[in-house]
């Protein structure tokens, strides 16, 4: 019975650690955008090669940090499913059903999740 409940903890503590990931990615992505915005709007007037050097320099230190948050975004994808099969079988198990306050709680990450999903999604760029 105890150790379902420290699972039931981790899963719940899992949920969470998602969330504030999702989180971390739309900050990033929005940070990103912002930049390549800036970095467009600086280099719009680009008259001479050096000038073309220093836009490509600036939108290949954009692409690294794309690249960076999409080996998070993959990271992302990869633990979900994970974490909502475990707190699925924790939920259903018969042997140790969660209590109330701990069903409450993994409700809470879930919607926490689909929420910071929702707004990730609302700011995704291509």
């Amino acid at each position: 019975m105890e150790k379902a409940a420290a699972h039931q903890r981790q899963v719940i503590t899992d949920l969470n650690a998602l969330v504030k990931d999702i989180e971390r990615c739309e900050a990033s992505i929005t940070d990103l955008q912002t930049e390549l915005e800036r970095v467009n709007a600086t280099h719009k007037d680009r008259k001479t090669t050096r000038d073309d050097i220093a836009y490509l320099e600036d939108l290949l230190k954009c692409a690294n940090k794309k690249l960076t948050w999409e080996k998070h975004m993959a990271s992302l994808q990869k633990r979900t499913p994970a974490i909502l099969e475990t707190m699925t079988k924790l939920i259903n198990d018969p042997q140790a059903p969660p209590d109330d306050q701990t069903r409450a709680q993994m409700l809470l990450g879930l919607q926490a999740i689909q929420s910071a999903m929702e707004r990730l999604q609302n700011v995704k760029v291509g």
